[in-house]
């Protein structure tokens, strides 16, 4: 039976609103007058915080290097710590289909682009730590994040799985080629930021899903 590991944001939780308001206090703290709004501004702030700080610092006029950015992405760490859940939400269906595959004797990995600290604490919160206690592999867990290989392959590991043998479930490009990557057919969330924020459309996928529960079909009546 093929295990699952799952990106976060936007496939298991909704945290677009948070992040967004997170770059936007930064900002703020930093007297800077660019702001995240609508469309255009969450379809930056689903992309994560490093692509929220270089386009403010790009809107802002500010020459930056690897280090400023660095330093600037602790900040922004800072007050997405503050707001980490305010807004946040498990998509519909994810709690009771974890259980569901859980139970079916499915395995379950996480692999996310949010560091480790923060997505531990989040998924605490909102209920689905639980579910990840034997795979759970941050942007900091093992020094490089999606979309190379080596984090999923970790996540992978933990799980005594085999590329092979492991679906990797996202909503993003940057998740497609993580999957690729390793070697790892990939599931396409329809319902995930990617989608919803014109920036995927999941064309090499192996599965694409409307919601999350369409997961269990992929198991149903299947040794």
């Amino acid at each position: 039976m093929k295990a699952l590991v799952f990106d976060l944001d936007g496939t298991l939780v909704d945290t677009k609103y948070d992040m967004l308001d997170a770059g936007n206090l930064m900002f703020e703290s930093q007297g800077w007058k660019t702001r995240l709004k609508g469309f255009s501004g969450l379809q930056i702030a689903i992309q994560g915080g490093r692509a929220i700080l270089r386009y403010g610092l790009k809107e802002e006029g500010v020459n930056f290097n690897d280090k400023l950015l660095k330093d600037y992405y602790q900040i922004y760490l800072d007050y997405y710590n503050q707001v980490l859940d305010n807004k946040s939400r498990n998509y519909d269906g994810v709690f009771d289909t974890l259980s569901t595959l859980q139970t079916m004797g499915v395995k379950l990995g996480l692999c996310t682009n949010k560091p480790e600290k923060y997505a531990r604490e989040l998924l605490k919160r909102l209920g689905l730590i639980e579910f990840f206690k034997d795979s759970f592999i941050g942007s900091d867990t093992v020094g490089i994040a999606k979309p190379d290989a080596k984090p999923l392959l970790e996540a992978i590991s933990r799980l005594d799985k085999k590329p092979e043998d492991v679906f990797f479930v996202g909503d993003t490009n940057t998740d497609a080629k993580a999957a690729k990557n390793a070697g790892v057919h990939f599931i396409f969330c329809k319902y995930g930021h990617g989608s919803i924020y014109k920036l995927a459309m999941g064309e090499n996928a192996t599965i694409k899903i409307e919601t999350f529960s369409d997961l269990i079909s992929i198991y149903e009546d299947k040794p």
